[in-house]
C-alpha cells in the first residue's frame, strides 16, 4: 500500500493548523488529534476499499506480432465491485527486443464494467518471448489510500516476419500492381503446354498451335492457347549462414529474405504452384515439402518465425544433397544466399551442379549500398583511400561472380533492399511465363 497526493495534502493542511493553533497555546494537540484523525482515515480508507480479488486481468488478442511494426499490446481489467475504482496498470515487457512507444496510462472503471488497456511495442527481433506479470496500482473509496499487487497472465507472443508488409504486397500482387520496369507480368497467356481456350488466328502465331478441328468448324484459322502448367514445385532455399546477419537500412538480410520467402510462397500458391521451404546453414534448420492452403502456409510461418543466423560458412554440400535425397521433381529453387569473399561463392559454385542438373535454379543476392558508397567516396586521408580500394575490389569481384553464373546459364539477380519483393516475384512469373520447369 502507498498513499496518494490527496493523504499527502490532507497531511499538509494539518501542518498549517497546527501552525496557526501555535498561537493560542494549542499545538500539540492539535498535532495529535489531527493525525489521528488522518491516520484513521487512511485505515478505513484500507478496509472499505475493494480487495484484489474485486480485480479480473486478462490478456487480450491473438499471439502474432509483426517484426519492426508498431502493435498494439491489450489488458482488460474488469472490477466486480460496487465502487468505481480508478486502476493503472504496467506490463513485464520482454527486455533489449521491444521499444516502448506508447505507454498505458491509468482509467476510471465503473461497478461491474471492463475497461481495456492498451500501450504499442515495435519488436526488434523474431522468435518467442514471454509477456510476463501484470502490476496493478489502484485508488481506494476515499483515495487516500493506494493498494496494489501483481496479476500472473504471463503469455507467450511470436514475432513473426513483418505480416503487415506482406500483406501490403501480397495485395498489391493479387491486383496485378508489382511492375517491373513499368509493365505488368502476373500471366502470360500463349506460353506453356496446358490447354487454355481457343482464339482466332493473328499474323505471327506459330502453325503447329492452329487447331484444325474448329478451324473446320469455323471456316477460319483458329488457334489453341495455352497458359503455364499448374502444380509445378517452387522453394524457397535460405542461407542463415554469416553473410546473411549483416543490416542493411536497419533490416538484417536474413529478415529481407525471409520476408520475401513468404510472399514468394503465397504469390506460388495463389498462380496455382506449390511451395516449399528449406533453411540452412552448417545444417539443416528447416524443410517443408512442397504444398497448398492456410495449414502449409502456417507450417512455414512456425517454420520461419525463430530461425536466426549463424557466425559459420554454411555447408551448401551437404544442404545441396539433403534436397536432392528429398526432392526427385524438376523445381524451381530460388536461392536467397550472399558471401564475403570470392573462395565462398567458388565453394558454391563447386557443388552448385548437384541442383542445376534436374532444377532450374535462381540466385537472389542483396545489394549492399554502403559498399557502393564507399566504393565512389572521396578520399581525404589515407584511409578512406584504403577503405575505398577494398570496397572496389570487393565490387569486383562480385560483379565477376554474377556473370561468371549467368555465364554458366544459372540465373542470378542482385535486387536493391527496397526492390527484392518485386525484383524476385516478377522474375518468378517471367520464369513460370517464358521456361519450362
Amino acid at each position: 500500500m502507498t498513499i496518494t497526493k490527496r493523504f499527502i495534502l490532507l497531511v499538509g493542511l494539518g501542518v498549517i493548523l497546527t501552525f496557526t493553533s501555535y498561537f493560542f497555546g494549542l499545538a500539540l494537540t492539535t498535532f495529535v488529534i489531527y493525525n489521528i484523525i488522518c491516520f484513521s482515515l487512511l485505515v478505513v480508507d484500507y478496509i472499505i476499499s475493494p480487495s484484489h480479488d474485486a480485480l479480473e486481468i486478462e490478456r487480450l488478442d491473438g499471439e502474432k506480432l509483426s517484426l519492426f511494426e508498431s502493435e498494439k499490446i491489450k489488458i482488460s481489467v474488469y472490477n466486480k465491485s460496487h465502487k468505481r475504482v480508478y486502476v493503472e496498470i504496467k506490463d513485464e515487457v520482454p527486455d533489449f527486443h521491444f521499444h516502448i512507444q506508447k505507454a498505458s496510462t491509468g482509467k476510471y472503471i465503473a461497478p461491474h464494467e471492463k475497461e481495456i488497456f492498451e500501450y504499442e511495442v515495435v519488436p526488434k527481433k523474431r522468435g518467442a518471448f514471454k509477456f510476463g506479470k501484470v502490476h496493478i496500482r489502484y485508488d481506494g473509496n476515499l483515495s487516500l489510500c493506494r493498494k496494489q499487487f501483481v496479476s500472473d497472465v504471463e503469455k507467450e507472443f511470436k514475432v513473426y516476419p513483418n505480416l503487415k508488409d506482406l500483406r501490403k504486397y501480397k495485395l498489391a500482387a493479387y491486383n496485378s500492381l508489382i511492375y517491373k520496369d513499368g509493365r505488368k507480368r502476373l500471366k502470360i497467356l500463349g506460353q506453356g503446354t496446358e490447354f487454355e481456350s481457343l482464339r482466332e488466328y493473328v499474323s505471327g502465331d506459330e502453325y503447329r498451335k492452329i487447331n484444325w478441328n474448329a478451324t473446320a468448324r469455323e471456316n477460319k484459322p483458329i488457334v489453341n492457347q495455352y497458359e503455364p502448367e499448374k502444380n509445378q514445385h517452387v522453394y524457397a532455399m535460405i542461407d542463415t549462414g554469416r553473410p546473411m546477419s549483416y543490416s542493411i537500412k536497419g533490416k538484417s538480410k536474413l529478415d529481407m529474405a525471409i520476408n520475401t520467402s513468404l510472399l514468394l510462397c503465397d504469390i506460388v500458391n495463389q498462380n496455382g504452384d506449390q511451395s516449399g521451404l528449406m533453411a540452412f546453414n552448417t545444417d539443416i534448420e528447416a524443410f517443408i515439402p512442397p504444398g497448398k492452403g492456410s495449414g502449409h502456409r502456417n507450417r512455414i510461418m512456425d517454420a520461419l518465425y525463430h530461425v536466426e543466423h549463424s557466425k559459420s560458412t554454411s555447408n551448401y554440400e551437404e544442404a545441396f544433397y539433403f534436397f536432392k535425397g528429398k526432392e526427385r521433381r524438376r523445381s524451381l529453387i530460388c536461392l536467397f544466399t550472399d558471401f564475403d569473399t570470392i573462395e565462398e561463392a567458388e565453394d558454391m559454385l563447386r557443388v552448385l551442379p548437384i541442383m542445376t542438373r534436374n532444377n532450374i535454379v535462381l540466385i537472389i543476392l542483396i545489394k549492399d549500398e554502403k559498399l557502393e558508397e564507399k566504393a565512389s567516396m572521396n578520399v581525404k586521408k589515407e584511409e578512406d583511400a584504403y577503405i575505398k580500394s577494398i570496397a572496389i575490389e570487393m565490387l569486383k569481384d562480385r560483379r565477376k561472380l554474377i556473370n561468371l553464373l549467368n555465364t554458366k546459364g544459372i540465373m542470378c539477380i542482385e535486387c536493391k533492399p527496397e526492390k527484392i519483393v518485386s525484383d524476385v516475384i516478377n522474375k518468378y512469373i517471367h520464369i513460370k511465363n517464358r521456361m519450362h520447369f
